[in-house]
Order: structure tokens, then sequence, then C-alpha cells
């Protein structure tokens, strides 16, 4: 078949946004070239913004333009990857628009939003087909070739799908054991310069402009944080690639597309220790003079001197690390973190003595922050040699605990709408504060640190 994946357009407040690459796509891409269909990647978000009447900005193609690709591409088959409910809408009209021009074309969903919602796709816009549910690099090949047969499609992993007027959802039951298996992203079937080069990479988490791509080493991440979706998609279980694997295909990154800069972008980067410290010392031993860092953030539980002292030798510029509350009680009782303020202590000490720069995450707006445990959480992150913090709001993401904590607590209902899930939009308020506090509480931390951007001109330097 000839498959066309698509970036979702979107809508978004601000006029720049970050740019790293599609590896979801690429992934996807690569596994069904391997499954000998033909394929083309095409991200419209990369469209210059329009402003609309609001003074938000779109980030998409016109319906002219809709159309004329999808007449270029000629797919059987469309497969439209969107992430945040905000984009939802816009995926929608590409997904009628798509119809309108061959109704004959399979319309698939996925990404976070499909892994969380389920069936809202198909419930809210008629012109989707499929659900797929989690990583679907087999499933997605898996239905292509059901549909091609036309057999049955009761045993596609993570399918959402329509039956006789109602919705059936296959649960999704397998996750890839194997990841070494998986072929390579497909970056060949993209222009990666826009991604390498983007307008914000400088403020990605203080890594410099120089070309940067990502890689993705690891799946999952054993812990069930209250608030973290992740393994809806990615599964219960950790699964680490070899490092032989990782360093292949870091050789493919530095000597094919030249890049300088590389953002591991693993759930648990540092879940094993061991392996953590054989990846750097391959990084070592090839002598690759790269600069990295941990922007999806590093568990602090098992950290050490060692390992920060070969995470610097291999070129870590900085790490990020999960910090969420400087009260243990929120973060150990309510977020389930199951992590105390000793650690975080020892694992940002470790890493200064290294001479890694520490960027601490901040997760406010749990049920129970008070203003009493609020400014613990600002003398906590004070204290600690943090060269910068991103604070963001806690979202109540369907089948995590936090959205059946306050669904249970009457904050929301079971009907809620995320209006925004960027964690950069408060979405809800309890008796403890109103969303005017918490924008307040994010711009009284934000201001205890250096920007983000004054890494990035550091590193520059370096």
């Amino acid at each position: 078949m000839r498959v066309l994946l698509i970036n979702a357009p979107f809508v978004f407040p601000d006029p720049t946004v970050h740019r790293t690459e599609l590896l979801g796509l690429e992934y996807l891409a690569a596994s069904l070239n391997r499954a000998e269909h033909k394929v083309s990647i095409w991200d419209p978000t990369l469209n210059p913004p329009v402003k609309l009447q609001e003074g938000h900005y779109y980030y998409g193609p016109s319906e002219a333009e809709i159309v004329e690709m999808t007449k270029r591409y000629r797919p059987d088959c469309v497969g439209i990857s969107c992430h945040y409910s905000f984009a939802s809408r816009e995926a929608y009209v590409l997904a009628r628009t798509i119809k309108d021009v061959d109704p004959g074309i399979v319309v698939v969903m996925g990404g976070l939003f499909v892994s969380i919602f389920h069936e809202k796709a198909l419930i809210e816009c008629e012109s989707v087909d499929y659900g797929l549910m989690g990583e679907a690099e087999v499933s997605f090949a898996d239905l292509l070739s059901r549909v091609v047969a036309g057999i049955g499609l009761e045993t596609v992993d993570g399918l959402i799908y329509r039956r006789d007027g109602s919705f059936v959802k296959n649960k999704k039951r397998s996750f890839i054991e194997d990841l070494d298996s998986i072929p390579f992203p497909a970056r060949e079937l993209l222009d990666m310069t826009p991604y390498m080069h983007g307008s914000m990479i400088k403020r990605l988490y203080g890594l410099g402009g120089k070309p940067a791509m990502s890689i993705l080493t690891s799946r999952s991440c054993p812990n069930r944080c209250s608030y973290c979706n992740m393994w809806l998609v990615h599964g219960s279980r950790w699964r680490g690639r070899s490092a032989d694997n990782i360093i292949s295909e870091i050789d493919e990154i530095v000597n094919r597309y030249k890049a300088e800069h590389l953002f591991i972008v693993d759930d648990n980067f540092t879940f094993k220790p061991d392996r953590t410290k054989i990846i750097c010392e391959r990084i070592i031993q090839k002598d690759y003079r790269i600069r990295w860092n941990t922007p999806n953030g590093i568990s602090v539980k098992r950290v050490d001197d060692e390992m920060a002292a070969l995470m610097k030798r291999a070129g870590c510029a900085n790490v990020c690390v999960a910090i969420e509350s400087g009260s243990e009680y929120i973060r150990n009782v309510v977020m389930n973190k199951k992590i105390s303020n000793d650690e975080i202590e020892h694992a940002v000490s470790c890493f200064s003595r290294a001479g890694i720069p520490v960027v601490g995450f901040v997760l406010i707006g749990m049920p129970g922050e008070d203003a009493g445990r609020f400014d613990e959480t600002m003398k906590f992150v004070r204290k600690l040699p943090l060269a910068s913090i991103v604070v963001s709001y806690a979202i109540p993401f369907p089948g995590t605990k936090l959205h059946d904590d306050l669904i249970a607590d009457c904050v929301i209902d079971k009907n809620f709408e995320l209006c925004m899930d960027d964690f950069n939009t408060p979405v809800y308020e309890t008796d403890c504060f109103t969303k005017e506090d918490l924008i307040h509480r994010k711009k009284i931390l934000k201001d205890s640190f250096p920007s983000l951007a004054v890494l990035a001109k550091i590193e520059e330097g370096n």
C-alpha cells in the first residue's frame, strides 16, 4: 500500500514552538517500509504560523494544500499522529478533507491522544476509520495486511474500529520486547534541517544551537506516578536497547546527518545504572565529541558519582531531574514517586561534583498543595544547586490516578474536557488554589532561577 504519515496540525498560543524530530512517525515509517509498503511522511506544522483572530496561531496547512498533497501522494492509507487533545480538532479537519478528496483512503489515527482517549477520535470524527493505541510499529503493519486481505481485525493489537454500528476496542496486550529488532527511524524520508536547526532549539532544556537530533534508547518506566500517562503508550515494563544497537544509531546520526547535539529522550535513561555506564563508556571510546542531555528527565534513585563522572566524560551537557515537589507528602503520598529529599539532594550533588548543570522539573497544582506545601517546594528547590528549573501544571489525563482522584473528590467530573494539555496551562482548581494562584506560583518559582536560554548560551561556548 501507499502510506502517507502526517504530523497533525494544531493551534497554539505562541508564535514559536519547540522543534524536535518526529521519532514516532520515523519509527512507524521504517517498520512499514520493512513490511514492503511505500511510505512518505508529511509535516504540515512546518508551515509559517498563521495568526488567528483570537490571538492564537495555527500551525498547519490550508484546505487547498491538504487537497493538493493528497492528490500528489495518492495514498491508499493515511496515518495521522495526534499527541495532544488541543490538536484533535485540526486532526479531524485534516481527516475529513482527505476523505473528501478520496473516500476510499483508509484513515488511521494514533499517538498519545488515541492512547489516552481511546475511541474518542472515532466518535467525534466519522472520517477516522481506525485508532491505534500504544506503540504501533507491529500493529500498524498487521492492520494494513488485514485490510488488504479483507480478513478479520479481532486480533490486531490495540486497534479501535467500528463494527455493526458499535465501537470495538481490542485491548493493547503486547509491547515489543526486543527493541533491537526495530529498524532505525526512517530519517531519510524527511528534510531534517528544520528539526536539527529549529528556531527554538537553543531554549530546549539548555542545549545549544548546533545541529541536534534525538534518540530513544529505552521505552517506558516501571514507576507509576499518579499524574503520568506514559505507561499507557509504552506499557508498564521498562525495555532497553543494547549498547551495540544504540552506538550503531549514534554512528548514523553523527556520520550521516552530522549532528553535534543529541537529545536522549528516554523516560528513564538511568533506570539500569550499569547499562547507562556502558553506553557512556562506548561513547567515550568512539570519541564522538557530541554534546547531549536528557530533556524528559531522569530518576534520581540510582545516580552515583561514577555514573555522573562517566556522563560528563561522554559529553553530557546537562541533565533534567524530576524533583516535582519539595513537599515529601505531595511527592510521595499524592504523586506516588517514592523518592526522598535526601535522594534528590544526593543525585544533584553527584552531578554538581561532576560539573554537569542540573535542570529541576517542578510540577505544581496537585491535590493538597496548599500555600504551606508550595512554600516547602520553594524552599527546597532554592537550596539545591540547580542551573535552572522547568515549572509545569498537573494535567489529569484519563487513565491516571490523578484523574480518578479528582473525580472522586468532585474537583472534576467524568465528562471533564481538557482544553489544553501542554502542561503550560492550568486546567482545574481546588479549595487550595485557583488557576490564578497557580500562574502566580509558577512565576515565583521561575523568577528564582536563570532561564534555560542562559544555559543554552553557556553551551554555545563549549
